[in-house]
This record gives C-alpha cells, sequence and structure tokens, in this order.
C-alpha cells in the first residue's frame, strides 16, 4: 500500500511537471495574430509621435521612451518575433512619413 502511493505521489508530480512545462512552451509561442497585434501597436505608437510638434530633444526622448516600454514588453513576455515586429513597423513608419524624425531617431 505504502509503495501504491509513493508511486501516485511521484506520478502526480511529474504529471505537475509537464503540464508546467507544456504552458510555458505555450505561453512563450508566437501566434500570427499576435504578431499583427505588435506590427498594429507599432504604427499606432509611430503615429504618435509622428503627429507631434517636438520643441525640444527632451519631449522626443521622452516619446520614445513611452514608445519602447511597449517594445520591452514583448522581450519581457520572451517575443521576440513581435518585438522584431514592433521594431519593423515602428521605424518603418517613421520612415517613410517623417524623415527628419527617422534622422533623429538613427543619432540615438
Amino acid at each position: 500500500m505504502k509503495k501504491y502511493l509513493a508511486c501516485m505521489a511521484i506520478a502526480c508530480i511529474l504529471g505537475a511537471c509537464n503540464s508546467k512545462q507544456a504552458r510555458e512552451i505555450e505561453s512563450s509561442e508566437e501566434t500570427a495574430d499576435q504578431i499583427e497585434a505588435a506590427i498594429i501597436q507599432g504604427r499606432g505608437d509611430a503615429r504618435r509621435i509622428i503627429n507631434r510638434t517636438f520643441n525640444d530633444s527632451m519631449a522626443f526622448h521622452a516619446a520614445l521612451l513611452d514608445a519602447n516600454a511597449h517594445k520591452s514588453a514583448y522581450e519581457l513576455d520572451k517575443k521576440p518575433r513581435c518585438q522584431a515586429a514592433y521594431d519593423s513597423a515602428f521605424i518603418s513608419t517613421i520612415r517613410a512619413t517623417r524623415p527628419d524624425l527617422a534622422r533623429m531617431l538613427q543619432q540615438n
């Protein structure tokens, strides 16, 4: 009886470990919808910067920090493809619409 209970306890522990690993793998996988959402977020953040007039470089840096916070969220969630999609959409939107800000962005 004790051997049976010990085997059941070990089986439960192993099952819990496997389900935890499965959840971690599942949460780290990036879906096409998540990547598309990152692209939309990057374009939206770029539009917020494009539509502003910056009186000084500090205001520009503050706006970049806000956008960088969104990008960092993908890094913290270990979603490199979403992070790359966000970054690409953000930079290409700024380059296409405001080359002057793109040059400032390259300097930073």
